[in-house]
């Protein structure tokens, strides 16, 4: 048996306990490390390989198609998008600026194009920032964007799923950035 003097108190014992209990439920809490740092940077739309916008435009480049900038930063876990877009006949360039929180709830984030508010949800996937929402037209149609750096690590692809209850298969295109080396 030890003597007294040598045993831990019992407050330092306890003070242990519990260093050790915040320090795994700290680490248990932490989310993964899913989103991929790489795609922290300016990014400009390939406009060669990129598929139009619009259906029915597969592979055609659109005449006065727009030139795309996307700068993209993390906010912790969420991700900050300002796009830039310009063109030839348009006086000045035109930005937006979307923040998805990457809960995988529902949040408020500004239409591209309008800017009119919609339920977005974001989340990561491993490597890849998932997006999805419903859009209204004349007709609803539910989409997915999944952006990801390419495999070869220096494009990033934004691939995005329209699916509208009239059409048997979704409308898939893809779109291709290359890093910009300035903002033009």
């Amino acid at each position: 048996m030890r003597p007294i003097a040598s045993r831990p108190s019992t407050s330092t014992a306890f003070a242990v306990i519990l260093t050790v209990a915040f320090a795994a439920t700290t680490l248990a809490a932490a989310p993964a490390a899913a989103q991929d740092e790489r795609i922290v940077g300016i990014w400009q739309k390939d406009l060669e390989r990129s598929d139009a916008d619009w259906p029915h435009r597969h592979d055609q480049r659109l005449p006065n198609a727009a030139d795309v900038e996307v700068e993209i930063s993390l906010d912790g876990e969420d991700v900050v998008m300002v796009f830039t877009s310009r063109r030839g006949d348009w006086p000045t360039p035109q930005t937006n600026t979307v923040r998805y929180v990457t809960d995988n709830k529902p949040n408020p984030v500004p239409d591209i194009d309008n800017g009119t508010p919609r339920e977005v949800r974001a989340r990561w996937r491993k490597k890849r920032l998932s997006v999805s929402y419903t859009i209204r037209f004349p007709f609803e149609a539910d989409i997915e964007q999944s952006w990801q750096i390419s495999k070869n690590g220096e494009d990033l692809v934004l691939t995005r799923f329209g699916r509208v209850a009239q059409q048997p298969r979704p409308d898939v295109r893809k779109n291709y950035f290359v890093r910009a080396t300035a903002v033009q």
